[in-house]
């Protein structure tokens, strides 16, 4: 019967993408996390940025009037922050001659700010007092105008200014440097990743389909595998040439003993022969089922080494019609009939002996299960198909579940029956990648039915 297919596992190079995803993921996570510290950790860093920020945007809407001078043009939303928080918020635009363009809340200036003539680029004093601390920010902003500075006081911060300073600062630190670079770093790591894995995975798809039953087998170690995964690759075919000793030397071992002990039976065969007397005749009986056992074991032997030779063109009507015409003196003998019948069976790729020795079993077990005067019909096809069935007791379905192990018996009130044949029935259609099924034959007795593949070429090992 076919061999299961190994369970499908989760690919090695989505698991490792994942991962970098989620690597590049934490990563950009912690780069927000540190940046939030640093200007968190650093108040005054943090005050300089939302002082300067609101600096800038007063300064996007300072425009130069008809006379030249600067002229501030603040929308109504922005107004409003001003009119609302007095006591939080406060702005003074003043040219270079010192003259105010405009300012909303003076009062929170509290310090003395630099003359346009003479001050910095950028002034900043964090003034203590009653209600906390004021921090004042002077900017020069000569590309507007020469001279022109914008000064900003923040008292408190009712309208969340740090919050979307800070959210500025994650943007233009984080997601503006960082999200192109982790995605092109992670494009290039995964397209490397999978490019390492993929003769790993091609590696993995050729275990994947090996057929213990065939020896010889091994993996492609060529010259574009990594050196891990050729060391690997080295390792594995390294085990199946071990494993190929072992079953070399088991078949070995099984047909050497098989074949020593059929001289001796047949020697022991003679001189009963010679003795004679009911005694003798017992032990005759004894000594052919020990043959039988010997001649099932060395089958085994030859199927299990005969599954790595090249198949070759079986006709299953002149198999069938064969073991009928080699069966028939025998079946003749016991008080039982052959009879074969041809349905228009396939040529098809395969072992012939094997399946002949296959046959061979169904029949020899239906000769001896079916009661005298009964008739056992090997029947052909249609199509790849061989079917024996026999007139006999049948066998009782809570037996039929291990039927084909080695060593089962379907019926166990026949005498001389080692348990091999239908194991070796089963091997045979393994290697031919064909099932065997056993069911009740309409009017009584058993029906053995082999299917084998509606080929198409006999699958080779990959």
């Amino acid at each position: 019967m076919p061999s299961a297919r190994p369970a499908q596992r989760p690919s090695v190079t989505r698991l490792i993408t994942r991962r970098l995803i989620l690597a590049a993921g934490l990563l950009m996570v912690a780069q927000v996390v540190l940046v939030a510290m640093h200007y968190g950790w650093d108040g005054r860093r943090l005050g300089v940025r939302v002082a300067a920020n609101e600096a800038e945007r007063i300064a996007g809407h300072i425009g130069i009037g008809p006379e030249g001078r600067p002229v501030l043009a603040l929308p109504e939303q922005h107004v409003e922050r001003y009119r609302d928080h007095r006591a939080a918020y406060a702005f003074r635009v003043v040219d270079a001659d010192g003259a105010e363009v405009a300012g909303m809340n003076p009062d929170l200036f509290t310090v003395m700010l630099p003359e346009p003539a003479t001050a910095p680029d950028l002034f900043w004093r964090v003034v203590p007092g009653p209600q906390g601390e004021t921090r004042v920010l002077v900017q020069r902003f000569d590309r507007i105008a020469p001279g022109l500075l914008i000064a900003i006081a923040i008292a408190s911060d009712p309208d969340r200014l740090a919050w979307v300073a800070l959210l500025h600062e994650v943007v233009d630190h984080v997601a503006i440097p960082m999200v192109p670079l982790a995605l092109l770093l992670l494009a290039v790591n995964v397209y490397a990743v999978r490019r390492s894995l993929l003769p790993l995975a091609r590696a993995a798809g050729e275990a994947a389909v090996l057929d213990a039953r065939r020896g010889g087998l091994r993996l492609s170690a060529g010259d574009d595998l990594p050196r891990e995964v050729h060391a690997l690759v080295g390792a594995v075919n390294a085990a199946l040439g071990r494993a190929d000793e072992v079953l070399r030397f088991q078949r070995e071992f099984t047909a050497n003993v098989a074949h020593e002990l059929r001289t001796p039976l047949a020697v022991l065969l003679l001189q009963l022969d010679e003795i004679g007397g009911p005694a003798a005749e017992a032990a005759k009986s004894d000594i052919q089922a020990m043959s039988r056992l010997v001649d099932q074991l060395l089958r085994v032997a030859q199927i299990e080494g005969m599954s790595a030779e090249p198949p070759t063109d079986v006709d299953l009507a002149e198999v069938g019609r064969g073991v009928v015409q080699q069966l028939a003196p025998i079946a003749l003998d016991r008080g039982r009939e052959t009879e074969f019948r041809d349905q228009s069976a396939s040529i098809i790729q395969g072992h012939r002996d094997a399946i002949a020795g296959a046959v061979r079993n169904l029949v020899d077990n239906a000769l001896r299960a079916a009661p005298k005067g009964s008739v056992i019909t090997v029947s052909a096809g249609p199509g790849p198909v061989i079917e024996v069935c026999d007139q006999g007791p049948g066998i009782d379905p809570a037996l039929r579940r291990d039927l084909f192990d080695r060593f089962a018996q379907g019926d166990r009130r026949t005498r001389g029956s080692a348990g091999l044949g239908l194991a070796i029935v089963a091997k045979t259609m393994e290697i031919h990648d064909g099932s065997v099924t056993v069911a009740d034959r309409p009017g009584g007795g058993t029906l053995f039915r082999l299917v084998f593949p509606d080929q198409g070429p006999f699958s080779e090992p990959p």
